[in-house]
């Protein structure tokens, strides 16, 4: 079956607009998970700044599976554009083999590395690189989530504890609102296991949410990483699609 470059490229935005169906299911259940009647906290006898916490209910198998959802189709829609651009330049390309070429972050494409992308066009190469460069952290933790969920293990949620301080919120026009915002260097990644001893000396208001963990290296990630990664697929996609189909279908992806 041959398809044109603009079918790919449009499965591509659709698969990328799928993906924002499984992103508002993950971010109701971390809603849900993170509700403060999830857990309660107990007294430690001689000591009044610490409390054991006590979880009723544990982070759900349901969050690494719509997780699991999420990046599966971001990852889909950036392998559906890279085809959609060999096809361009190639039409008789073996697709078999081609994908998004995730590379090493930080560096160029080596030669085994640009095979991923064999029969693409110097122009759409050069952009691919481009992408690269400036979404690399983001486009790595896809890769490294998607090759998790995928080959080997669900990505575990788990709870950790959040400071948190009042600051003016900048992104209001007027700068004059307050809101609770995330207290920087002061988070606490580790998992919280039922039992733990909360030490609330430091006086900084305290949360808490939920994250996933990669098995290599045990790296834990906060929940937030997943909208990084998805707003750097759209960007990446932004660039990309115009450069898969003719400039009077060119579609953009739009936040």
């Amino acid at each position: 079956m041959i398809l044109s470059p603009s079918l790919r490229s449009q499965s591509a935005y659709i698969r990328y607009m799928y993906a924002q169906n499984h992103l508002l299911a993950l971010g109701e259940q971390l809603r849900l998970a993170e509700k403060l009647d999830n857990f309660e906290l107990e007294a430690v006898s001689d000591d009044a700044s610490k409390q054991i916490i006590r979880f009723k209910k544990h982070p759900d198998v349901l969050l690494s599976l719509i997780l699991g959802d999420v990046i599966h189709s971001l990852r889909s829609s950036l392998d559906y554009v890279t085809c959609a651009l060999v096809t361009l330049n190639t039409p008789s390309a073996d697709l078999r083999h081609i994908q998004f070429p995730f590379g090493r972050k930080g560096e160029h494409l080596n030669r085994k590395e640009r095979g991923s992308v064999t029969g693409i066009s110097d122009e759409s190469l050069k952009a691919i690189e481009g992408v690269r460069a400036e979404y690399g952290e983001s486009l790595s933790l896809l890769c490294d989530f998607s090759n998790q969920d995928k080959h080997r293990f669900l990505m575990p949620a788990y709870s950790h504890l959040v400071s948190y301080k009042f600051a003016v919120d900048k992104r209001t026009p007027n700068s004059t609102v307050m809101s609770l915002q995330p207290l920087e260097g002061q988070e606490k990644l580790s998992p919280i296991k039922d039992g733990d001893v909360v030490d609330w000396q430091a006086g900084n208001l305290k949360n808490v949410r939920i994250g996933f963990q990669l098995e290599s290296g045990g790296v834990l990630y906060r929940s937030e990483s997943i909208n990084l990664i998805n707003d750097a697929v759209r960007e990446t996609l932004n660039v990309l699609l115009p450069l898969s189909q003719p400039p009077e279908y060119a579609q953009r992806v739009h936040a």
